[in-house]
């Protein structure tokens, strides 16, 4: 799947919204042990940021840095 500008414009705001309630709300963010993440994280290596709230928001940040 390709993104257009707008689709990568719109995903932009969307992770940068999700970095400032990590910078708020980071000690009240609590990663979820769901079946389908556990399965999703199982298959797919690139997804290391579900172990950890620091690491989700450093994905975040070179997500941004990528859009």
């Amino acid at each position: 799947m390709t993104l257009t500008n707008k689709d990568t414009k719109i995903l932009k705001i969307l992770v940068e919204k999700e970095l400032e309630e990590i910078k708020k709300e980071g000690k009240k963010l609590m990663i979820v042990n769901s079946p389908f993440f556990n399965k999703v994280a199982r298959d797919d290596e690139d997804l290391p940021f579900l172990s950890s709230e620091v690491k989700y928001e450093q994905y975040l940040e070179q997500l941004i840095k990528r859009l």
